[in-house]
């Protein structure tokens, strides 16, 4: 049996999720532990999870076959996961070093459409492997 068709670049976005997160997660216990509040602490460690969590995923879901609407359906994901991750860890930050107030509130809004791109990518992706 052939080799399914890889999911785009998917792949390569989960393996350098996977380093950032391990190398986020391991900042957060270690440097950061004694500079964050304890609600920092967490909002990090919580951005530092889902880099895991969706590398993990992103590189088990390349394996499947591909079509144009599930490889979209990952680059939202893998968007997503950027825009959830690195707005949590900016706004982390930027409010520690209390810099930039007008910044904080662009990113602010970042989390949560983040957070949609990846649930909405998953499902149809999900969707699209059901339809296969």
């Amino acid at each position: 049996m052939a080799d399914p068709k890889p999911a785009g670049r998917s792949h390569v976005a989960g393996a350098l999720f996977l380093a950032l997160g391990a190398t986020a997660g391991a900042l957060g216990a270690h440097a950061l532990e004694g500079v964050l509040t304890p609600d920092r602490l967490e909002s990090w460690a919580t951005a530092s999870l889902y880099l895991l969590v969706m590398g993990a995923a992103l590189v088990g879901a390349h394996r499947q076959h591909a079509t144009q609407n599930s490889r979209r359906a990952l680059q939202a994901v893998a968007a997503g996961t950027v825009m959830f991750s690195s707005s949590i860890m900016a706004l982390v930050m930027l409010a520690t070093l209390d810099l930039a107030p007008g910044l904080r509130t662009v990113l602010g809004p970042m989390t949560p459409v983040g957070g949609v791109l990846m649930i909405g990518g998953w499902v149809v992706w999900a969707w699209g492997q059901g339809r296969q």
